[in-house]
C-alpha cells in the first residue's frame, strides 16, 4: 500500500489522490496486471478516511477500466490492452496497433526450420520433407501479450529467412518488400476455444480461459499459399468487429 499517497492539507479531493496514486503506480510497473489491491477497509484504516472516499476512488478506476472487482476475491489490476479490429481488415491489423499512442513490442521466443507439420503442410500444400520456417512470436502492449503468433514460411518461397525475418518485423510488409511477392488476399477461419496451458503460458491468462484462434492463409498474385499464421488472442482483451451486409432483392 506504500504506493498510496494522501495529502490531507490539499484542496485536491482525496479520493482522485488515491485515484492518481493507484493510476501512476500502474503506469510505473509498480502495480502490475492482476495484482490484488488493498481492500477499501485497509486503506480507510490507514488514512483514517470514509468508506465513500475510497469506494469513489475505486469507482472511478473501474471507470476507467484501471481496476476491476471480483465478487468474493478482491480488486484487482486489469490495465491491459484491448484490441478492436475489423475481420474484413484482419491482414491490416499490426497497422492499426501502431495507430494507437501505446508502444508495441515483439519477442521472438522461437524460429526452426521443420520438414513436416501435419496441420501446416496441409495449409500450404507442401509435400513431406518440403522445409518449412516455423516462427513463433508474441506481440506486447505495456508488457503484456496483445497477442501470439505461430508462423509458417516455406523455404522455397524464402529461402535464407532466417537470417533476415527479425522480432519486430511486420509480417505483410517483410513478404512484400523483403521477397517481392504482392500479397493478393488472405484466407481466415475463426474460432473460439479454451486456452491450453501452453497457450495460457505465453498469453498471461488462465488454462481453460476463452481465447480467439484465427488461421490465416497468405495468397499471392499467382494464387500460391505462401504463407500459413495462426493467431491466438486472448479473448477477455479482444474484439472483433464483423460488418454485415443486406442484399437487396429485385
Amino acid at each position: 500500500m506504500d504506493y498510496i499517497f494522501v495529502d490531507k492539507t490539499l484542496t485536491v479531493s482525496i479520493y482522485k489522490q488515491i485515484a492518481q496514486s493507484i493510476t501512476q503506480a500502474i503506469k510505473s510497473g509498480i502495480l502490475k496486471y492482476d495484482d490484488r489491491l488493498p481492500t477499501e477497509k485497509e486503506i480507510c484504516h490507514m488514512f483514517s478516511i470514509s468508506p465513500t472516499v475510497v469506494k469513489m476512488a475505486y469507482e472511478t478506476l473501474i471507470q476507467e477500466n484501471m481496476i476491476k472487482r471480483i465478487k468474493g476475491k478482491g480488486t484487482f489490476v486489469t490495465n491491459r490492452f484491448h484490441l478492436y479490429t475489423p475481420l474484413n481488415e484482419f491482414y491490416q491489423f499490426e497497422s492499426h496497433l501502431n495507430d494507437n499512442d501505446l508502444k508495441y513490442t515483439y519477442q521472438m521466443i522461437m524460429i526452426d526450420l521443420v520438414d513436416h507439420d501435419i496441420l501446416a503442410y496441409r495449409m500450404l500444400e507442401l509435400k513431406r520433407n518440403e522445409n518449412c520456417y516455423y516462427i513463433i512470436r508474441i506481440i506486447k502492449s505495456q508488457q503484456n501479450p496483445v497477442l501470439f503468433q505461430k508462423i509458417y514460411l516455406p523455404e522455397k518461397y524464402f529461402p535464407g529467412l532466417n537470417e533476415k525475418f527479425e522480432s519486430s518485423t511486420r509480417l505483410f510488409e517483410f513478404i512484400e518488400q523483403t521477397y517481392h511477392y504482392k500479397i493478393k488476399h488472405m484466407q481466415n477461419t475463426f474460432n473460439a476455444m479454451n486456452a491450453s496451458s501452453d497457450e495460457a503460458l505465453l498469453l498471461k491468462i488462465n488454462p481453460d480461459d476463452a481465447i480467439y484462434l484465427v488461421r490465416s492463409n497468405i495468397i499471392d498474385e499467382k494464387d500460391r499459399i505462401i504463407g500459413y499464421v495462426s493467431n491466438f488472442f486472448p479473448g477477455e482483451f479482444t474484439e472483433f468487429e464483423v460488418m454485415v451486409y443486406a442484399i437487396e432483392q429485385s
